[in-house]
């Protein structure tokens, strides 16, 4: 038997239950980043409402489905999103605060409470794509997103994943001010890289690493995309479509993940085409842990 003191100690013992009690991952996973602390570690054996919410709206102009409650399902120690073929009647969303239309299909988004809005640190998911042989367009997601403030500033650092590209991940920051319009977010860049890491329809750790200077994106451990403040500063001269220094987003956010279908007007440049979609269907989240960066400890956490 080991007797650990305080201080030291306790940090000891904290790291060798975290040691003792790692989630299925990849090979040489230690769950142990120097300057982060683990303060989220959800592996989704119950639907946790006080630190989740199910999304009720759509994603702009660009989904064919809204967001239903029973397109959220945890089962047997997964989370599951689900995209349903059926109809959804018109109605309000509290998401938008306003009127959504009809739509023909559901499809499934969750969101951390407002009690528990998060910042810098490092945010990790063991997910899974739906196979590639049934479905062909979806978008499938790990994200960070906020839209408020004076002036309200759009921060939304991302992992996407795309039926269309059953082989690669898109790592994307992306900024603007005053705007609900994605297109008018290219005045402060196009931050958006798609990356090859075949395949995406088994199962994969993505990570995102948030912190003042710089966003990194992790798959499996393996560094893929990493983008710091200098190279967004506009010095010497923008990138296009850039005509705005671009910042790291320093807003407290929300961390979000959905599953949508996109609409045929937009299938072919994003999500893919919806031909080989065969419903319901699936995105499969095994668990997701946020390690708090340790020189920016969120109060509410």
């Amino acid at each position: 038997m080991m007797i650990l003191s305080s201080g030291v100690g306790d940090a000891l013992a904290q790291d060798l239950k975290s040691m003792h009690n790692l989630p299925t991952a990849y090979a040489g996973y230690t769950g142990n980043y120097s300057d982060f602390t683990l303060v989220l570690d959800e592996r989704f054996n119950v639907f946790d409402t006080q630190m989740w919410e199910i999304g009720d709206g759509a994603v702009g102009g660009e989904a064919a489905c809204r967001f239903q409650p029973q397109g959220v399902k945890v089962d047997n120690g997964l989370l599951n999103l689900i995209i349903r073929k059926e109809p959804i009647a018109p109605g309000w969303s509290n998401d938008h605060q306003m009127q959504k239309s009809a739509y023909e299909f559901s499809c499934g988004e969750l969101r951390t409470t407002e009690s528990k809005k998060i910042r810098y640190g490092r945010y990790e998911t063991r997910m899974k794509a739906p196979a590639r042989t049934v479905a062909s367009g979806y978008i499938s997601s790990l994200f960070t997103y906020t839209n408020e403030g004076e002036p309200r500033e759009w921060e939304e650092i991302d992992v996407e994943l795309e039926g269309g590209r059953p082989d690669k991940f898109q790592a994307n920051l992306i900024y603007g001010r005053n705007t609900w319009q994605w297109w008018a977010t290219r005045k402060w860049g196009a931050w958006e890289d798609k990356i090859n890491i075949a395949p995406v329809d088994e199962w994969r750790v993505y990570a995102i690493e948030w912190i003042p200077t710089e966003i990194n994106w992790y798959v499996d451990g393996v560094l893929t995309k990493s983008l710091k403040q200098e190279a967004l500063n506009c010095e010497p001269n923008c990138v296009p479509p850039q005509i705005h220094p671009t910042p790291i987003p320093n807003n407290l956010s929300q961390l979000m993940i959905n599953f949508w279908i996109p609409k045929d007007e937009i299938q072919n440049d994003f999500g893919g085409n919806k031909k080989r979609n065969v419903y319901p269907m699936y995105t499969q989240y095994d668990w997701i842990r946020f390690y708090e960066l340790d020189a920016e400890p969120l109060a509410q956490w």
